[in-house]
């Protein structure tokens, strides 16, 4: 199976993936069980990806298989017999926005250096990857107005924006969020954030607010590589967990774990 930036650039020429940064790993797509063409696979998961990549230039990639999954999506901890990160999507046919949806969350816990520990902030990193599909179906909207993976497709650019701002509009929490601001939310949800890490609709809440901070200045997606630098202690306080970020982050991105401590009132 070849990598899948190098099987896009070999059906896609002069598309989106000719302007990505050059990977240090490689992305390979196993095709069977989701019924569509693996080439068509690999354009939107390397466009999802790309949107982040694309300000994220210097650091390392990890090598990953996307696989056919059927209970939800998910990255597995446990690397497969060729040392790739294993990530399930459980989507199929040409459902694209979907698919985009999909692995962006997942990229990012591979973006955030995921690792296995205690959960009590796993919700954050839960929060960020539900940021993560937001953003790059936004971005997907604009890129494939002008550059889509095949001309064609064009016209499926406003989709991906409807299908990231109907997620949006459907979030159970929206108007409590929205009136208390994300550091009064996330007091009065402290307890239910600890409990359980994938509550999607608090999740979701908290990505309302992470969106636009992380699209005012994209290249801030760069601090999160540093997220799981080092092990989480068990039952770590959450302003100690983002001071423990911010220590691990080089200088020329603390900034942005600075900006996040802001926004929580930390």
């Amino acid at each position: 199976m070849r990598p899948l930036a190098l099987l896009l650039l070999a059906v896609t020429a002069g598309t989106t993936a000719a302007d990505l940064p050059a990977r240090r790993g490689t992305i390979r797509v196993e095709a069977n069980g989701f019924e569509a063409r693996e080439a068509d696979i690999a354009a939107v998961c390397l466009s999802a990806v790309g949107e982040l990549q694309r300000f994220c230039p210097e650091l390392p990639t990890e090598n990953v298989v996307i696989i056919r999954g059927t209970k939800g999506p998910i990255t597995l901890f446990q690397r497969n017999d060729r040392r790739e990160v294993v990530v399930r999507l459980d989507t199929h046919k040409t459902f694209w926005s979907q698919y985009a949806y999909q692995v962006a969350h997942e990229f990012g816990h591979v973006h955030c250096g995921f690792q296995p520990g205690p959960t009590h902030n796993q919700w954050f990193e839960e929060s960020v990857c539900e940021t993560a599909s937001l953003f790059c179906l936004r971005a997907m909207a604009k890129t494939w107005a002008s550059k889509p993976p095949y001309p064609n497709w064009a016209s499926y650019a406003p989709a991906l924006g409807k299908y990231a701002g109907d997620v949006i509009a459907k979030r159970t929490y929206k108007d409590e969020f929205t009136s208390k601001g994300l550091a009064r939310f996330y007091r009065d949800h402290e307890a239910e954030f600890r409990a359980n890490a994938t509550e999607r609709e608090l999740n979701g809440a908290i990505a309302l607010a992470l969106l636009p901070y992380l699209e005012e200045k994209p290249e801030r997606w760069a601090a999160f590589r540093w997220l799981n630098a080092t092990a989480r202690p068990d039952n770590e306080p959450f302003a100690a967990y983002l001071r423990r970020w911010e220590a691990n982050t080089p200088a020329g991105h603390q900034e942005t774990v600075r900006g996040m401590r802001k926004l929580f009132g930390l």
